[in-house]
């Protein structure tokens, strides 16, 4: 079994995420993680490409259950803010699951500490670290970043205390 300490699980996240946000070519928030599902990089799309239905429609993932707080939800009946992070939420377990995350070790070093690997990582490709530090340069603080970043305010808060000590 691989050993990681919570700083070098965060690191590995973090870059993980911000490598898509770069695949995806984002210079501006909102990131729209929905492309990666549409345009995945070639190393995972494989997997993607079993996700997605027949017919081209990536509704089993947009119908894919989420619980919290007790509940059962499905992403289509979420905001748009919460959908867009339940989505990002599950793209770590896609790249996780893919052959090359697999061979990379991921399972192996983020199943225990899964829902925080999701969260964090969601909050980092919805909101990267180079995108708030342009953010913040323009002068902006707190108030309008989960607009900004079309992320839900809860996540907003967290993220802008995460991005003060990335």
């Amino acid at each position: 079994m691989i050993q990681i300490n919570r700083e070098e699980r965060l690191w590995l996240l973090r870059n993980l995420a911000i490598g898509l946000v770069d695949y995806l070519g984002a210079l501006y928030p909102p990131i729209w993680v929905e492309n990666i599902l549409k345009n995945p990089p070639a190393v995972y799309a494989g997997l993607f490409g079993k996700i997605r239905a027949t017919n081209g429609d990536w509704s089993p993932i947009y119908e894919r259950p989420i619980y919290q707080n007790g509940r059962t939800t499905r992403p289509w009946e979420l905001s748009i803010d919460e959908r867009r992070y339940a989505i990002a939420r599950e793209i770590l377990i896609a790249v996780g699951g893919s052959g090359h995350g697999r061979a990379m070790g991921l399972p192996e070093l983020l199943l225990s500490h899964l829902e925080d690997c999701q969260d964090y990582f969601a909050r980092v490709l919805l909101a990267p670290d180079p995108l708030i530090a342009a953010y913040r340069r323009q002068g902006k603080d707190l108030r309008g970043f989960a607009e900004t970043f079309l992320i839900p305010t809860r996540i907003a808060q967290q993220r802008w205390e995460d991005s003060l000590f990335d």
